[in-house]
């Protein structure tokens, strides 16, 4: 017999409600909402906010606060920003230093990450580029920045953008669906993640979601890097070098992307031995490492999602 037999009629007929995907282009990514297929004008507000918070943080639109900061270091009275920034130096202190919003005088300045002319910047270059995490000052909501500190919150700002659109959704009643901004993805009720190899465009993991607003993060060097492979996006800044020990970051957790995504970020920059140590603190992390060789160190995910491995990946287990 069925376990549906046992359902109330009304979570039966949930379950079998009809889900709709719809896709736009925000934020420098695809942004993915499935949601119920009565919920369109629902779809169509949250690609509104999201657009607003681009509006605050991107580092590529001129009317964009984040961009003007970075351009003028003058007081910018934006809540938005405020907001973000404050979770960014959280996070910073969490992670002792290896999330730093700061490391936009290299990711922006140096290497031109996101533009359409990346560069390979000096050695000399790379050490001399500023990084200070109190050059942030955030007054209510109005933030100033020092001169030469540029902030990129490429590493947040997507689980950032997340959480808005769950919250909003949430507030509206949604009890099932699926926001992602490329590897960041949440959960509203129950879903299936599928992890990419960091080798190949085949998955080597799918996840389903055993608890109910699951975040997840994939942070990987092979996304993005300027003009050869191994000058990729993922820079430890207390070095101003690429990390090297891991090709691919997932963190799962529970109803927080925003940091989720500023961990796997930190994580994915942090050398191996205290990669393992900073996750042994926190013990509500379940993750999936991959390094260079195709070995997967991997633990704590067993309460938050049941993975199914994939064979015939370049991975190895």
């Amino acid at each position: 017999m069925r376990l549906t037999l046992f359902l109330p009629l009304a979570l039966t007929l949930l379950l079998a409600e009809p889900m709709q995907t719809r896709t736009r282009v925000l934020m420098g990514t695809y942004v993915t909402l499935t949601l119920p297929s009565n919920a369109n004008t629902l779809a169509s507000e949250t690609f509104e906010k999201i657009a607003i918070l681009e509006h605050s943080l991107s580092t590529f639109d001129t009317e964009a606060s984040l961009y003007r900061l970075n351009h003028t270091h003058i007081p910018i009275d934006d809540a938005i920003l405020a907001h973000a920034l404050r979770q960014a130096k959280t996070y910073y202190c969490d992670t002792d230093g290896y999330f730093d919003v700061t490391i936009g005088s290299i990711t922006k300045t140096l290497y031109h990450f996101g533009e359409s002319h990346p560069a390979s910047p000096t050695k000399e270059a790379l050490v001399h580029a500023k990084r200070n995490i109190n050059g942030i000052h955030i007054e209510g909501r109005t933030v100033r920045s020092d001169k030469d500190i540029i902030i990129d919150l490429g590493g947040m700002g997507k689980g950032f953008a997340v959480d808005s659109a769950a919250n909003f959704l949430l507030e509206h009643n949604i009890i099932r669906g699926r926001i992602a901004l490329s590897g960041d993805i949440r959960c509203i009720g129950r879903c299936e993640i599928a992890i990419q190899s960091p080798f190949s465009d085949t998955t080597f993991a799918t996840a389903h979601s055993l608890v109910n607003d699951l975040s997840i993060s994939t942070s990987g060097t092979y996304r993005r890097y300027a003009t050869k492979p191994s000058e990729h996006h993922l820079i430890d800044p207390k070095t101003a070098s690429q990390e090297k020990d891991f090709v691919s970051v997932t963190l799962f957790g529970e109803a927080d992307n925003s940091m989720i995504d500023a961990y796997a970020t930190a994580v994915s920059v942090m050398p191996k031995a205290e990669a393992l140590l900073f996750l042994k603190q926190h013990p509500h992390i379940g993750y999936i490492l991959v390094e260079p060789n195709g070995q997967i160190v991997d633990g704590k995910w067993k309460k938050l999602v049941h993975l199914k491995w994939h064979l015939g990946t370049l991975l190895k287990r």
